[in-house]
């Protein structure tokens, strides 16, 4: 993880009451004593359930309007004010340490955690009413296990004109996300089940299978049947990684590795989710749903060798048309 810089601002604000107070930094932070607070904010981050998005026409769009080249002290002044206008009037919001960065792993990020829980304050070096720089003992800073709510922007899909994949990830810490800090960021529609639908599919022919699955079909067999138990659940990528490979953490590990868009908890019609079972195709007036271990070796149903046609092994599937045809 290189971290290309730090700014930390401070909102008061209490619970249930009216009005609140920024203090705004005028300087970086030094990255070699904050860098372990970043990196253990990112991989607390990496260990939460994010839901994905892209930006509306609001939040961040209206003060970074080039998400290429910025400088995140003076672009995060703008947005802690903003968030500051946006919760002083909303009784059951409440502030926090704002930490803006900017860091780099496998692609470029811009990230934002709001930090409640500290083990010690910060040290506020005042200058009339903003924060010329803060000052902390770093044996005992906060305790970044337990931010509150977090951003995490990747700036090379949101500048890429190719890539159609979301580039903004929303986690909750220790509280759910709050509807002002989702409109202080600006989301569009978060809700894309195809696309989730077409990840989880495509994660399936691709992930490393658990210890003591046969084979694909077994492992696609075994996502379906929990998928099926929840119902009309949202599916949780940690949930679903535990059951199947007493992992919470292996298939959003493999997610970030292979950069798969994929939300961190979302919903699954009954058609999406019989694709990890069933193939149900409809060609020449013909409808045909079959699972899909029917298409293996040695097994129903086979297409020919010369691809043109389809040979259906079943001495019941027979009778049951004859009788059929016969009336």
């Amino acid at each position: 993880m290189k971290i290309t810089s730090v700014v930390i601002h401070e909102i008061e604000k209490e619970d249930k009451k009216i009005g609140a107070k920024s203090y705004i930094t005028d300087e970086y932070l030094d990255i070699k004593i904050y860098g372990n607070i970043l990196e253990k904010l990112d991989s607390s981050f990496s260990k939460k359930s994010p839901k994905r998005a892209k930006f509306s026409q609001d939040g961040f769009t209206k003060v970074i309007t080039d998400f290429s080249s910025f400088d995140l002290l003076a672009v995060s002044k703008l947005l802690t004010e903003k968030l500051e206008s946006e919760i002083k009037n909303v009784a059951p919001a409440k502030g926090g340490y704002l930490i803006f960065c900017k860091y780099t792993t496998n692609d470029d990020f811009l990230a934002v955690f709001l930090v409640r829980n500290t083990k010690s304050e910060f040290i506020k070096q005042k200058v009339d009413s903003g924060v010329k720089s803060w000052d902390v003992n770093p044996a005992v800073y906060l305790d970044s296990e337990h931010f509150a709510m977090g951003v995490r922007i990747n700036l090379n899909i949101l500048n890429s004109t190719k890539n159609d994949d979301r580039y903004i990830a929303l986690a909750k810490g220790t509280t759910d996300i709050s509807q002002y800090f989702e409109g202080w960021v600006g989301l569009d529609d978060t809700k894309q089940e195809s696309k989730d639908a077409d990840a989880l599919y495509k994660l399936s022919n691709n992930i490393d299978l658990p210890k003591g699955v046969k084979d694909r079909n077994e492992f696609q067999k075994n996502i379906f049947d929990y998928l099926k138990a929840r119902g009309r659940k949202s599916v949780n990528l940690r949930d679903l990684s535990k059951h199947l490979y007493d992992d919470e953490n292996t298939i959003t590990k493999y997610c970030d590795k292979n950069k798969i868009d994929i939300d961190g908890e979302f919903k699954l019609s009954a058609n999406n989710r019989n694709k990890f079972y069933k193939i149900s195709v409809s060609a020449d007036g013909i409808d045909l749903t079959a699972p899909k271990s029917s298409f293996s070796n040695n097994s129903g149903i086979s297409i020919s060798s010369n691809g043109k046609s389809v040979v259906i092994k079943s001495e019941e599937l027979v009778k049951k048309i004859r009788e059929s045809l016969n009336g």
